[in-house]
């Protein structure tokens, strides 16, 4: 098959998730018929390679997962929201999995926070997908659309990064990052390795336990231990030896397949969920919980914003609304039911109004009941501060759910 091909004429219909591919990608990008994308060419023509250039530099409009399996319906089983395109290699299954999110700026100039939640919610869906988590998508990956892959686009919706944080737990994103005092051990490379690869190991090894085996453990820890030994960046003279790498991936590939059971500081369990139930039926239990309790919260720290701006006599908007309740005003427009209630309020004073969860959450694995008054007498209770001295009383979220 001849590796230049037409373009997919979804690159040039508005409204498409092939249409954005396009509109974001850089304006000569990388490409080629192989992963070194070795040429430059205008996105125009570059589509018509297999591998091309999919984010700018310096600005992340796509999050894309590698996916080493032929499985491309992971997302689905882990209860994670579907993403934009899935382009599949057709003789091997594996694929890429293309998520659209708002651009986030990566340059030298840009804010760290944003870039590290960023990094944060891509790592977390890496392990719920058991995707590559060093792909960091890309700077080259599969052209959607390219005869060579079978390309399916589900929808066109962008994500907000808080809209998929939602989803997973951001405390296992780079549970090898924590607990390493590394003022301790700086002088090490041996130590440094052994202490982020064997956090690594217990961050994924129930997983492997339950959906692969010891060989796929070893693999993915293989795979981050080489990550990992890139030494000569942090002032060592050089890195470590393969030899000496093997020798720790082995230690704590044994020890932690035969002893780690899990953490005892993390709620699991709470939904005592019956163990021999299969790990994607019981993630997405777990994911449903998650959901509810989530969206429970959201809708009542709305409600207590909207009451304070009412008190103030001040109008119901969305930014307001937003910036007391501590969401996005993306956030509060799927709460436009409760919202209208509020408002409603002011015309039959004296009348209390139930808050109900928004109806219409595109891409949710599952919808929320009307959540009642009676739910801020169920948890415990925080106050957030709307500024010139008034506070509202709101619940606590944060409850974990069974994760499977």
């Amino acid at each position: 098959m001849n590796s230049v091909a037409e373009p997919d004429v979804r690159y040039f219909k508005h409204g498409t998730a092939l249409h954005r591919v396009l509109q974001e990608a850089p304006y000569i990008p990388r490409c080629s018929d192989n992963k070194t994308a070795t040429r430059t060419r205008p996105r125009e023509y570059a589509v018509r390679y297999p591998y091309m250039q999919i984010n700018r530099p310096g600005l992340v409009s796509w999050l894309i997962f590698d996916l080493d399996h032929a499985n491309s319906m992971v997302w689905e089983d882990a209860g994670l929201p579907a993403p934009n395109l899935i382009v599949r290699n057709r003789v091997s299954g594996n694929s890429h999995l293309y998520y659209a999110i708002t651009p986030v700026c990566t340059t030298e100039a840009a804010r760290d926070k944003p870039i590290a939640f960023m990094k944060a919610v891509y790592a977390a869906f890496s392990i719920a997908l058991r995707a590559d988590p060093n792909f960091h998508s890309g700077p080259v990956a599969k052209t959607p659309g390219h005869p060579w892959w079978s390309t399916e686009e589900l929808h066109n919706s962008v994500y907000e990064l808080g809209a998929l944080a939602d989803y997973v737990d951001l405390a296992v994103a780079a549970p090898w990052a924590k607990r390493v005092k590394v003022d301790d051990i700086a002088h090490s490379r041996h130590c440094l390795l052994f202490e982020y690869l064997r956090h690594y190991a217990y961050a994924i090894v129930n997983r492997e336990r339950q959906s692969g085996n010891y060989d796929s453990f070893v693999r993915w820890l293989d795979a981050k231990a080489h990550d990992l030994n890139r030494f000569t960046q942090q002032g060592f003279a050089q890195d470590l030896p393969v030899s000496s790498l093997r020798a720790t991936i082995r230690s704590i590939a044994r020890w932690t397949w035969s002893n780690y059971t899990g953490s005892g500081r993390c709620k699991r369990g709470i939904m005592q969920l019956d163990p021999d139930l299969p790990l994607p039926a019981r993630q997405s239990l777990a994911a449903e919980r998650t959901h509810s309790e989530r969206q429970k919260s959201t809708a009542d720290r709305i409600r207590a914003a909207c009451r304070l701006l009412l008190q103030r006599g001040e109008s119901l908007t969305q930014i307001a609304i937003g910036r007391i309740a501590g969401v996005t005003r993306q956030t509060v427009a799927t709460y436009k039911t409760l919202v209208e209630q509020a408002r409603q309020s002011l015309k039959t004073p004296g009348t209390q109004t139930a808050v109900a969860a928004p109806a219409d959450v595109k891409f949710a694995t599952h919808q929320v009941p009307a959540v009642g008054v009676a739910f801020l007498q169920l948890v415990p209770l925080v106050r957030i501060d709307g500024g010139g001295g008034q506070t509202a009383v709101v619940p606590e979220s944060g409850q974990q759910a069974e994760d499977g």
